[in-house]
């Protein structure tokens, strides 16, 4: 299964769409600021399994603050982070994440890509999409297979590799 992981989009869909064409994932995750765009990219490709969560630049009280999702008997920890203080570290968000049953937590609000292991759980950040700080232009790709997480891939928007961490649990 392939999940590809989105954040920070900002209204700029089309390094979104791209990716999707390009990855052909299974599920795409937004993490908030603007989630409007992902109800686009859910319009867009409507066999798509898009879920997303709120920002603090998004405003629809229908949406997530945060979320946890279960993909191929992996558990996954959804959040923007801005609740999550994830400016000062990791840290609360892990505990969270832990708090919760999940091995993986992804976040935005940075518009940084992160990739760290924190108290046993694998946190993520894929950057920005469209207004990166201090990188490319980048998403997530989250490979599950036989019941676990066995790779996270950072990608800038071409679709080249920046980070690759091998999970395999």
């Amino acid at each position: 299964m392939k999940i590809v992981v989105f954040s920070d989009s900002h209204g700029h869909n089309m390094g979104m769409a791209y990716a999707v064409e390009r990855e052909n994932p299974d599920v795409v995750l937004h993490l908030g600021d603007y989630t409007e765009d992902a109800r686009d990219l859910a319009r867009a490709f409507p066999r798509l399994t898009v879920i997303g969560v709120r920002g603090n630049n998004d405003y629809d009280t229908g949406i997530p603050l945060f979320t946890v999702v279960t993909f191929g008997g992996v558990r996954l920890y959804l959040t923007h982070g801005h609740r999550e203080h994830v400016y000062s570290g990791s840290d609360f968000l892990a505990q969270r994440a832990r708090e919760q049953g999940c091995a993986l937590a992804f976040f935005g609000h940075t518009h940084r890509a992160q990739v760290e292991w924190n108290g046993g759980v694998l946190v993520c950040n894929p950057g920005s999409i469209s207004l990166p700080r201090g990188g490319a232009a980048s998403y997530g790709r989250l490979t599950v297979e036989n019941g676990s997480a066995q790779r996270l891939d950072i990608l800038d928007e071409d679709g080249g590799l920046l980070t690759r961490e091998e999970i395999g649990r």
